[in-house]
């Protein structure tokens, strides 16, 4: 009886020692599946972050070369307004005087009419400047229409050729 006792514990103790290994192996096959996993998702995010880290490099470094462009730029059109102001200063309106002096001489010309064959003279040259113009325009048109026509012709053969 001891025997048999003895061959069923045996037995049993063989039994649960084989389940504990069945499960030990269970559990490590699950647990190496899950470190296998968890690697390979931190490889991705290995990647994701190193990709990141290269855009945020890439955004500083746009960042720099605008901040310094729109530096340049300010410093440019500040430099331009420092040169209109003192343009502005240095002109004592001398040249604007000139043109409004300019100006009235050529109204009291014009209503005097002492240069009334001058602005004959001047009305002729427009109107014959004005017959040159229409003249070659005309001229061109004509050379358009031509080649339109002759490049139809051209393709009205091309077609039949074919």
């Amino acid at each position: 009886m001891v025997k048999e006792i003895s061959k069923k514990l045996t037995m049993k103790k063989t039994f649960f020692v084989t389940q504990l290994e069945s499960f030990f192996n269970t559990i490590s096959q699950e647990y190496q599946e899950l470190v296998n996993q968890k690697e390979i998702e931190n490889s991705i995010l290995q990647e994701k972050l190193n990709k990141l880290e290269l855009d945020v490099k890439n955004l500083v470094e746009i960042k720099r070369s605008l901040s310094k462009s729109t530096e340049i730029e300010k410093k440019r059109v500040q430099s331009l307004q420092e040169e209109l102001i003192s343009l502005r200063e240095k002109s004592d309106n001398s040249y604007n005087q000139n043109l409004a002096n300019e100006n009235r001489e050529l109204r009291k010309r014009l209503e005097s009419k002492d240069d009334s064959s001058e602005l004959h003279e001047l009305r002729a040259k427009i109107k014959q400047l004005q017959g040159f113009i229409s003249k070659g325009a005309n001229a061109y048109s004509d050379n358009l229409a031509n080649q339109n026509s002759e490049q139809l012709i051209q393709e009205i053969n091309q077609s039949l050729k074919k």
